[in-house]
């Protein structure tokens, strides 16, 4: 559809909403842009969601307040929801939390919108058509839960009388971390190793792991640092949880005697650039380059933490041979585009106003170089001392939840889960999902007969949609659970509808400090026939029966039951309830006799992790290779046929479950632009005027894999060699509130991932721009 009827269709949904539009678009381009749309959406228009009260109801107000947690990103906040006479009427931060102090962000108050989303699934539906693809319609027809929980559990059933269950996939996307422990344990009793999410950060964790050991979550504790450099992430506008970094920017800049000073380095002038002290619009892809010319400064100008390096380093002199023969600040600045004045200042800053964070964010790492980026760049916090500090980088505990009972698995799941992954590589981390399409596409022996997407929507959330669109498209029987007839979902063969986050049972944590766990308990009866990811789980594990039913005898009988058992050695469970909340122990700094899981025990500049990973698998490697340092990008797309890189980044409005149905959402999509309804291409004024277009003017944006049109945002703050398109756009399956309006980037993206750990890279394909 040529995105003048979108642009048309897009202000017909906002001129038929109820909220004053001009309320929202007077909301400038900032992080007090985000606080203030939460501060506006505090007080919902009740027939915004559905009618408050009927007058019969009027009569009696039955008011509760109900603690459970969020879950419209992967920050997961605790949050109180107020409910009259049965409804979710308001959503608010719980203030019992530590970790976000009784704040939400603007995403959280979206939750009312989702569990009243009118378009959700009512009951459970079979596809009448075998055509699949983008636009078929899939001819759906009601069915009961057992008709539905039957079929699936037959074909489950098959494929274990055939002795292949490594032939089922299971997909997900943003759930609960009890769904999650629910999911991974039905796999492992199932006998499938097939497991997939599009969690991301692969390449960051894997950077951390060359250095430290580990490939866990960790945290920054903002709140208490005195300098910031920003490499790519953009901490007030998709970092999470995203409460916590809104609360703790306004510690560190309000709240202390010496003011903390934040440097973004990005292409791209996002939210936090505009809050922040100072921004370097950075060459693409070449953040390595910058953190190792920081490291020669700081390393030739004696300006590091001795005492660090020498008690809990390894690798040290190799690192200072490396900068210092090849990452001067001239050197640096050739690579990055950032003048060596400016190189050799910050790094003369960083290093000594402690305590200072480097912080690796998705802008810096989601490249084919992302893991030695992030290598690099976490570096940076070793050569300070800023690991395990007040104020630096910091390493929660998991929170110590009751052990399950082993899982029990036959011979037939042994056997599956040695088999070879869907899409095995040699990467440190997990499968690539990059690889995944082209493995159920092909003739792999193992491939793909039977999936289970939980509520997942990667042809929408991950680059080159049109190969998950065809991937899907050759899986012979695909069952989806999501609360939405998302774009995944059309190509499903059985669609269950599953609850919202307001209508479940579940448990969360954060590693913040200190470590907590959240209660996700129903603040409303599930609408329509809606079941929990869980429960449906528990109901598919007993019709599967023998070693699977028995994995989970003992562990609760339905949701509810799992989250209590799970939990109850940490807390009273009515206690749980009525708080939302449990606190671990005061978090113990400077534990680094623990927290360094390397070869050596330390932290690692030269990673022996690595080098005897390869040994063992008797790869022979340069001894660059468990060093940090640069690569150049790698492109789709010649120069000379598409100049520029096309990036893409999660704004604060982009609701993470995938689904951008909600007209809150839409109405402050773009905070730092004050636009809604649409998104964007956004491009320098010298790009535009070489190309000869203005702001406003339809353009198309090609790359090698196809094209999008698209209006252009033209102002200063990008690079001139850089495109940007915002994410959570471009949908077509559903939604009067979403169908089509804008464009969805994903869709001309080729498909690259990071070489050490299979993560996805986003930034590698290359456009050309033009008048449409």
């Amino acid at each position: 559809m040529p995105n003048e009827k979108i642009e048309d269709s897009a202000e017909e949904k906002s001129r038929g909403w109820l909220v004053s539009r001009r309320s929202f678009l007077a909301i400038s381009g900032c992080a007090l842009a985000a606080i203030a749309a939460s501060q506006l959406l505090r007080k919902p228009e009740a027939s915004l969601i559905q009618p408050l009260l009927s007058s019969q109801e009027a009569s009696h107000i039955d008011e509760k307040y109900v603690v459970t947690s969020c879950l419209n990103c992967s920050g997961r906040c605790a949050i109180t929801v107020r409910v009259v006479n049965g409804k979710a009427v308001k959503i608010a931060g719980n203030p019992l939390s530590q970790a976000s102090e009784g704040t939400v962000c603007p995403r959280a108050h979206i939750g009312l919108q989702v569990l009243y989303d009118p378009e959700r699934i009512r009951t459970p539906l079979k596809r009448t058509n075998t055509a699949k693809g983008r636009r078929v319609d899939p001819g759906w027809v009601p069915i009961s839960w057992e008709e539905g929980l039957n079929e699936v559990a037959g074909r489950l059933h098959e494929l274990r009388n055939q002795a292949e269950p490594q032939k089922l996939v299971a997909f997900y996307g943003l759930v609960s971390r009890s769904s999650e422990d629910m999911i991974l344990r039905f796999a492992q009793a199932y006998g499938t190793p097939n497991v997939v999410s599009d969690e991301g950060g692969e390449a960051e964790r894997v950077g951390r792991w060359l250095a430290d050991g580990n490939y866990a979550e960790f945290s920054y504790e903002l709140g208490k640092a005195n300098y910031v450099l920003s490499f790519g992430a953009s901490l007030l506008e998709s970092e999470t949880p995203l409460s916590t970094a809104l609360r703790h920017w306004g510690r560190m800049r309000r709240e202390k005697p010496n003011r903390g000073k934040v440097v973004v380095i990005d292409p791209r002038y996002s939210v936090t650039a505009a809050r922040a002290d100072e921004w370097l619009p950075i060459n693409p892809g070449t953040d390595a380059a910058l953190a190792l010319g920081i490291a020669h400064v700081i390393i030739a100008e004696g300006l590091y933490d001795a005492d660090f390096i020498a008690n809990h380093c390894s690798g040290f002199d190799k690192f200072k041979e490396l900068v210092s023969a090849g990452y001067s600040p001239a050197q640096a600045a050739r690579i990055t585009g950032i003048d060596a004045e400016v190189i050799g200042r910050i790094a003369r800053e960083f290093a000594q106003t402690r305590p200072a964070i480097a912080w690796v964010g998705r802008g810096a790492f989601a490249w084919q170089n992302g893991a030695y980026t992030s290598f690099a760049i976490y570096c940076l916090n070793a050569l300070v001392g800023s690991l395990d500090v007040p104020g630096g980088v910091i390493y929660p505990e998991f929170p110590a939840y009751r052990e399950m009972p082993a899982v029990i698995e036959d011979e037939i799941a042994r056997k599956g889960r040695a088999s070879p992954l869907l899409a095995a590589d040699n990467s440190l981390a997990r499968p690539a999902i990059n690889q995944i399409p082209e493995a159920i596409s092909s003739d792999n022996p193992y491939s793909v007969e039977m999936a289970m997407g939980f509520d997942s929507n990667f042809n929408m959330s991950l680059p080159s949609s049109a190969n998950w669109d065809e991937a899907l498209k050759e899986i012979p029987f695909y069952v989806h659970l999501s609360p939405f007839p998302s774009e995944m979902a059309q190509y499903a063969d059985i669609l269950l509808p599953t609850t919202t986050y307001l209508e479940e049972w579940g448990y969360e944590h954060s590693l913040t400090i200190p470590t907590e766990v959240r209660l996700r308990q129903p603040a409303v009866e599930p609408q329509f026939e809606a079941k929990s990811i869980a429960d449906v789980v528990f109901e598919l594990a007993q019709k599967t029966g023998d070693s699977v039913a028995r994995s989970f005898a003992g562990v609760g009988d339905d949701a509810e039951g799992f989250v209590r058992y799970r939990t109850s050695n940490l807390i009273d469970w009515d206690e749980l309830q009525e708080k939302g909340v449990w606190e671990g122990a005061d978090y113990e700094y400077q534990k680094h006799s623990r927290i360094f899981k390397t070869p050596s025990g330390k932290f690692e500049f030269y990673s022996e992790g690595y080098q005897n990973l390869l040994a063992e698998k008797g790869v022979k490697a340069r001894p660059e290779a468990f060093l940090p340092h640069y690569e150049a990008p790698e492109y789709f797309g010649e120069n000379k046929d598409y100049p520029l890189t096309l990036v893409t980044y999660h704004p604060v409005m982009d609701i993470r479950n995938g689904s951008q149905n909600y007209p809150w959402a839409q109405e402050v999509y773009l905070v730092e632009h004050g636009r809604g309804w649409n998104n964007f291409v956004e491009v320098n004024s010298e790009t535009a005027g070489a190309y000869d277009f203005k702001d406003g003017d339809m353009v198309w944006v090609e790359s090698p894999f196809g094209k999008l049109k698209v209006k252009a945002r033209v102002f200063e703050g990008i690079h001139p060699g850089v495109v940007a398109i915002a994410l959570g756009q471009g949908h077509y399956a559903y939604g009067r509130w979403q169908k089509n309006i804008g464009v969805n980037p994903n869709d001309i993206l080729g498909v690259a991932f990071d070489r050490l750990s299979g993560g996805a890279a986003s930034f590698n394909t290359r456009i050309r721009i033009y008048r449409a």
